[in-house]
Order: C-alpha cells, then sequence, then structure tokens
C-alpha cells in the first residue's frame, strides 16, 4: 500500500467509526481532524509525513497531546483524546493501525512546529488562492528547478511568469514534472459567482496599478482592481514576496477547458471507459 492509498484508507475509516460511534456535537472536532490530513496533502508533505511514521514509536507519540499550544489547542487535544478512545475500541489490528494514522497526522504538525501555519491554514485556505512556493519566467527555469530539488513536494503550486502549474512527484517511481491546472481561474470562479466584487481602485494603465499593489504597506491576500475599463485580481503572493496581477478574462480559457472536459466525458462514457482530465 502507497502512503497515498494508507491516507486514503485511513480517512474512509474514520469517516465510518464516526459516523458509527459519535454524537453530532463533535462533527466540529470531526472537521479538525479532516483538515489535518488536507493540510498535509496540500502543503506537499506527504512523503515527508511517511518518513515520519517510520521513525521510532517514541519520536511519534508524544507522552503529551498537550504540548498543542494557541487559539485551537484545546479542541485539537480533544479531538485526539476521541482519536484515542476510538483506536482503542477496534478489535482489527489494521483498524487500529489505520486510526493511529490519523493521530499521527496530528502528531507530525505538533512535532515538526508546523502548528501556527495549521492555523493560518484553518482560517485562510479556502478563502483565498492556493498559495504557491517559487515563481520563474519560463518553463524551462520551473523545470531546472524541479529537477536538481534533491526531494521535491508530493504536490505544490508556482508561478511560470502569471500561470499556476502544479508540481508533481512520485517518489517510488521517480517521477517528477509539472501539470498546467486551472487552480486561479477556479478560484475567481467561484469568487465571482454572484458578480464581480466593487474595484479596491481603478487605474489607467497596468503599471500604475502594479506600483500601487507593490506600495501597499499592509497587503491583503487578493483584491479587484481595475485597468482600462477591464477587471483583474491582484495577488499577493506572501511565501515568496511577490505580487501579481490577472485579468478576469482568464476565465473564458476555462469555461472551454471545461467544455473539453464533458466532451472528453461524454466520449468515454459511450466507450464504457473511466474519465482522465489531467493535462
Amino acid at each position: 500500500m502507497t502512503i497515498f492509498e494508507l491516507l486514503s484508507s485511513a480517512g474512509i475509516l474514520l469517516a465510518k467509526l464516526w459516523r458509527a460511534t459519535r454524537a453530532r456535537e463533535d462533527e466540529g472536532l470531526y472537521r479538525l481532524i479532516q483538515e489535518a490530513n488536507f493540510y498535509i496533502w496540500r502543503t506537499g508533505q506527504v512523503y515527508r509525513f511517511e518518513d515520519y511514521l517510520g521513525r521510532a514509536a517514541a519520536d511519534r507519540h508524544p507522552a503529551e497531546a498537550s504540548a498543542w499550544s494557541g487559539e485551537y489547542s484545546e479542541r485539537i487535544t480533544q479531538a485526539r483524546e476521541i482519536l484515542s478512545r476510538i483506536r482503542d475500541s477496534q478489535q482489527s489490528p489494521g483498524d487500529q493501525h489505520l486510526v493511529q494514522i490519523v493521530i499521527d497526522e496530528l502528531d507530525f504538525i505538533r512535532s515538526t512546529g508546523q502548528q501556527d501555519e495549521f492555523y493560518d491554514y484553518l482560517k485562510t485556505f479556502y478563502g483565498n488562492p492556493p498559495p504557491v512556493i517559487a515563481r520563474f519566467d519560463t518553463r524551462q527555469e520551473a523545470e531546472a528547478w524541479l529537477n536538481n530539488l534533491a526531494e521535491p513536494p508530493s504536490s505544490a503550486y508556482v508561478l511560470v511568469g502569471d500561470d499556476y502549474l502544479e508540481v508533481f512527484y512520485f517518489r517510488d517511481r521517480a517521477v517528477r514534472g509539472f501539470e498546467r491546472q486551472y487552480t486561479l481561474e477556479r478560484f475567481i470562479e467561484a469568487v465571482t459567482s454572484r458578480g464581480v466584487p466593487p474595484p479596491a481602485a481603478v487605474f489607467a494603465t497596468r503599471a500604475e496599478a502594479e506600483a500601487w499593489w507593490a506600495s501597499q504597506p499592509a497587503h491583503p491576500i487578493w483584491v479587484f482592481v481595475q485597468i482600462a475599463g477591464e477587471h483583474y485580481i491582484a495577488i499577493h503572493h506572501r511565501k515568496i514576496a511577490h505580487h501579481t496581477l490577472h485579468p478576469i478574462s482568464i476565465l473564458k480559457g476555462w469555461e472551454e477547458e471545461k467544455k473539453r472536459i464533458e466532451e472528453m466525458e461524454k466520449a468515454r462514457q459511450a466507450e464504457g471507459s473511466p474519465v482522465d482530465t489531467d493535462e
């Protein structure tokens, strides 16, 4: 079983056990546990977590779950205690192991000093464009960077120019590369579903907008602006200290891509084969 399959199996089993044993008022704790899993996936740490699982048990399972600190510490400690009881109630060693994997996800975040980043993720991830970890002017530069990494992230986003590309890495097959993803387009589509919000500022030229955006003393992560009558989303990429401007008109390309995917799905359903929408 690969680490990806292990994480998926653990999540599926926990969902079943939680529904069977926990009261409705604990759903908030369950969502918090789920987000720990999503955090590891979305920050590209699946293989780092796999390495963590290979460490000695004493290093992986802290004696005091109360080592969590900060605003979510009480809820996480409570969630971990519930998980421990669920694990201990299982008759199957395999099921016990899978529930322990979920506990290990929480312990991994804590023991690797990522509490603050996890808290920030909980508060900001769904309301912001996915964060990027690097930017390059050309695809060739991005590929050279990826090929020179000793251990790439299991997944992550980078910018090539102003385009989002997703890093993929399969350690067991020694395969790494990039995929074009309509990540930003999906985000823009979601936040403009009820119309484009009023612009934070209006400019005659892109140069004016870029100068204004770069000079903001306290950057919001994103705002809408208007340049020469066209709406743009301005994004501050905090991890790489970089600013970008993206015209809302890029949604046209996403609409075309959705039509392409729909046509592929219809064709493959007619053939009786599964759908693969990867580029």
